[in-house]
């Protein structure tokens, strides 16, 4: 089994999960399901998944056109089951659509064994309602070119399930820092300061739950990144059915790859929460920190994310939308004239009050 399509059980139409009904759909009968009523009828293609092995993905030299070498080394071919026709995929894409027929395509082989996620989160709202929050952020943003948003050239947003690392941690560990309070006063003609420094000391256990890590590498990695947390409520076992009417990649890192990147962040979290329990003071320096790690578990979790991108005067841009939360991350085009302009008025709006300021000390 390499490929699976879920198919409407009254139509035998393409389902898909709908964000904005919270169920499974199917746009031609306008049929609804629950996961419970997919997982009765199609429960053995996730049970499967425990117990297929992933599949070598290596493409045959004698297979290859010759040119075609470095094309073919990133790409697999697989038949859609619902028309026949070959797709052709990234090597870490595990849902996506049949080009010819656009019914949606799971790539089972690609969620077996350790590939397979322990949980997922569906998308909570639905791609016009990203659009529309895409828009609204757009506004806020003064130094936008007036005609960006008629002039862009917007590919259709997307909604992707990418590949989280879900770490559970239990850290024991401790900060000492030098604080200072200063204290001024004046007797006479004279002012006095006072300094007194305190060495303070900061220890105990700090409990991560959830705590997300991208497993994918290369440019989208920083985007999962700056789109984080995600809400641990909303999780739910993971199915192949929610990736049906969606894209999805699966992890291609493991937990020895990023094992470093999540103890320094964990880190950094365990040191902001000791340093929030100082106050009082005018000052604070940390001078060390040591956290060490009692107990850990790491879980595979598929996440959903609204991706957009856009080309704007030959200049590709990237946005990213938690498809939980909403709370978004991207690079957006500035028009240099209304950025200069600005900057012309400030200049001239700070001398006019630097010149009136001396006139009327004189």
């Amino acid at each position: 089994m390499e490929t699976v399509s879920y198919k409407c059980l009254n139509c035998e139409a393409p389902l898909e999960y709908s964000a904005k009904k919270l169920k499974f759909y199917c746009e031609y009968c306008r049929s609804e399901y629950t996961e419970e009523e997919l997982k009765k009828h199609f429960g053995n293609l996730d049970q499967a998944l425990d117990n297929e092995q992933p599949v070598s993905e290596e493409n045959k030299a004698d297979d290859v056109p010759e040119g075609f070498e470095d094309f073919a080394s990133g790409t697999v071919m697989y038949t859609c089951q619902s028309c026949g026709a070959e797709v052709i995929t990234d090597k870490t894409t595990a849902a996506t659509f049949c080009i010819y027929c656009h019914n949606p395509v799971v790539i089972s082989n690609r969620l077996t064994g350790a590939f397979k996620p322990d949980k997922v989160i569906p998308f909570k709202f639905t791609e016009e309602d990203a659009e529309n929050k895409f828009f609204e952020f757009c506004k806020k943003k003064h130094f936008l070119p007036k005609t960006f948003i008629s002039r862009a050239e917007l590919n259709k947003i997307r909604g992707v399930y990418y590949p989280y690392w879900m770490v559970d941690s239990k850290k024991d560990g401790c900060l000492y820092a030098t604080a200072k309070k200063v204290r001024t006063w004046t007797s006479g003609d004279t002012e006095y300061t006072e300094t007194k420094i305190f060495r303070c000391k900061r220890a105990g256990m700090i409990d991560f739950k959830d705590f997300p890590h991208p497993a994918l590498k290369g440019e989208h990695s920083k985007a999962l990144k700056y789109v984080n947390p995600y809400h641990s409520e909303d999780f739910r076992g993971f199915t192949m059915a929610y990736l049906s009417g969606f894209l999805a990649e699966k992890r291609d890192t493991e937990r020895s790859d990023v094992q470093e990147s999540v103890d320094q962040e964990l880190k950094e979290y365990s040191k902001k929460i000791y340093l929030d329990t100082i106050t009082g003071y005018d000052s604070v320096i940390v001078d060390s920190v040591d956290v060490k790690t009692l107990d850990e578990h790491w879980q595979y979790a598929m996440m959903p994310v609204w991706m957009m991108n856009f080309n704007y005067e030959g200049k590709d841009y990237l946005y990213a939308m938690n498809g939980q939360t909403g709370k978004n991350y991207g690079e957006l085009p500035l028009d240099k004239k209304k950025l200069a302009l600005f900057g012309i008025i400030l200049f001239v709006a700070l001398l006019l009050l630097s010149i009136l300021g001396g006139y009327f000390l004189l």
